[in-house]
């Protein structure tokens, strides 16, 4: 498929390469080091660290979907790069666990490596409108880059300041690209964010699963796995349903700064808030389940249903922004995962003795359910 923009022809993916499944695998090892960020040191911290980390990663994740979207990998030079950029964001996700306390420079070393590596392809590859708006963006990804290095020499709120700059550098480059629109390539680019959401998903499963085997074989060990599947599934089901094929024609039929501003908001924002709260839940099953007869932890209750609610906001902004179907109900289930974590993690322990983890996975998996169920009945 080929686009013309400015008068250059670029030719636009129609569906994911080989190349891009696997450079998406490296995203499962992201997506476990931000679990393993969060489980090892359960808090407020330790969230807003992941949460931080993962948008300034997501950035530019998200951007080769963008990239391989405008400029298809199947040269060799192309597909040689793209693992170079894989190499890259492994070094970065090694990087993870301490990017606050010791290997902040080695993470902003790796991003400006992936950085260059996206400009320079995006300008060599992409339509000639692509390239104009990569002109002005790139150089800004670079600064971002140069910012996240600086905060691994600094320490305190300066530490902070720095790793969090470059999130207003994005906002710039978002406001830049909606202005110049790309001509993304619907197919290929719904696709690409639906196949990055299943290694998420799966990721949860597999993060938790290495966690149960230190376990042995005992019963709750086995409910536990059963109820992690359970609970991914209903997530699961709330994505795929029929609106990843509503999403392609919806942003199919956007076009210029609607189709971009989409890409914006449906896709790397609601997918980010989707992905955090994917984090939350593989964190929160995992402390709920190293006994699921046992009481819920607040810290575990607290970030499994947080989790859900987070993932279920995410979702219902995703679907309103493509006028996908009814979207309030997720909202109303986010609400009600919130006040199951409030009843696990303060009420039920002072009159109760605390409600067991696998009694907490049951009803947010019962209010995921609910939410789909009503949603779906006749009016």
């Amino acid at each position: 498929m080929s686009g013309v923009t400015g008068g250059r022809i670029a030719r636009v993916a129609s569906r994911v390469s080989t190349i891009e499944l696997l450079f998406d695998l490296v995203f499962v090892f992201t997506i476990g080091q931000l679990t393993a960020v969060i489980v090892q040191s359960p808090g407020v911290e330790s969230v807003l660290r992941a949460a931080a980390i993962l948008a300034v990663v997501w950035w530019m994740y998200d951007a080769f979907a963008w990239l391989t979207n405008q400029a298809v990998p199947d040269t060799v030079p192309v597909r040689l790069l793209l693992i170079a950029a894989m190499a890259a964001f492994l070094v970065l996700s090694l990087a993870i666990p301490d990017v606050f306390t010791g290997s902040g420079v080695l993470f902003g070393v790796a991003y400006l490596a992936v950085v260059v590596i996206h400009s320079g392809l995006f300008i060599a590859r992409g339509g000639r409108g692509s390239v104009r708006v990569m002109l002005r963006v790139g150089p800004l990804n670079a600064v971002a880059a140069l910012l996240l290095i600086a905060s691994g020499f600094a320490t305190g709120w300066l530490e902070w300041v720095l790793f969090l700059a470059p999130l207003v550098l994005f906002l710039v480059s978002g406001l830049l690209a909606r202005a110049s629109p790309f001509a993304l390539g619907a197919s290929h680019f719904v696709e690409r964010h639906g196949l990055l959401m299943i290694i998420a998903f799966g990721e949860s499963i597999v993060s938790v699963g290495a966690g149960l085997t230190a376990s042995g074989l005992r019963p709750q060990v086995v409910l536990g796995a059963v109820a992690t599947v359970a609970m991914v599934a209903a997530l699961w089901w709330c994505y795929f349903s029929g609106d990843d094929e509503r999403a392609e024609r919806s942003f199919g039929r956007a076009a210029g700064r609607r189709g971009t501003t989409l890409a914006l908001t449906a896709y790397y924002l609601a997918h980010f808030v989707m992905l955090f709260g994917l984090v939350g839940v593989a964190a929160g099953l995992h402390l709920s389940l190293e006994d699921a007869f046992a009481p819920v932890t607040p810290a575990a209750a607290w970030l499994l249903s947080g989790g859900v609610a987070v993932y279920l906001v995410g979702d219902a902004e995703y679907r309103r922004e493509l006028r996908l179907g009814p979207w309030v109900y997720r909202l109303i289930g986010a609400a009600g995962s919130l006040v199951a974590g409030l009843l696990a993690a303060w009420m039920l322990p002072l009159r109760a003795g605390g409600l067991p983890g696998i009694a907490l996975i049951g009803a947010l998996l019962a209010i995921v359910v609910l939410v789909l169920v009503a949603e779906r009945s006749p009016r």
